[in-house]
């Protein structure tokens, strides 16, 4: 008996599907007169209204961090322990806790959010203008570039700053949202 075989190749079509799966990244909440900084992707959440968020970042050596500014100027309080909760003392620390994960000086830049109004009817207290001013004027004096802002207004802000990518993203109470 004899068997003969044959052999036929057949060209199945293939379907290459491709997902972009983006995992979320940890999220870790900044407290008012607070400020953390790192050197791994994760989120910094804070909220603030009249206070300032700045965010800080070393974009080529992906570190950065986040202060949460309640006060202008610590010549109010000289012995406050918290170096986070005024804008001539958090800026110096940041830079140095940043510059402590392989950061570099030259290279920060900064955003900042917040400043609101929150009580217009109090406008000679308008501590958000000078929250806003005050981290400015510490930016300047330390040399660190000033590239975006979202700040004044009557609304205050929740801010996530992705610390891999640099972007800040502000979402304000009045449901506008902007990424600076």
């Amino acid at each position: 008996m004899t068997v003969n075989v044959i052999s036929q190749t057949q060209t199945v079509p293939t379907i290459t599907i491709e997902t972009k799966i983006e995992t979320a990244l940890e999220e870790v909440r900044v407290n008012m007169a607070e400020l953390k900084a790192e050197n791994q992707p994760i989120n910094l959440v804070t909220s603030v209204g009249s206070c300032i968020a700045i965010c800080i970042h070393d974009s080529m050596n992906m570190c950065g961090g986040l202060a949460h500014i309640m006060l202008p100027n610590s010549s109010i309080a000289p012995r406050e322990p918290l170096p986070a909760k005024f804008a001539d003392t958090a800026v110096p620390e940041l830079i140095r806790v940043i510059k402590r994960l392989g950061g570099n000086e030259k290279r920060l830049y900064a955003k900042i959010a917040g400043g609101a109004n929150m009580f217009p009817n109090m406008n000679a207290l308008n501590i958000g203008a000078k929250n806003i001013e005050a981290t400015k004027v510490a930016l300047q004096k330390h040399k660190v570039r000033l590239v975006s802002e979202d700040v004044g207004g009557e609304n205050g802000r929740r801010i996530t700053f992705n610390i891999a990518t640099g972007v800040a993203l502000v979402k304000r109470f009045n449901g506008a949202v902007a990424k600076i």
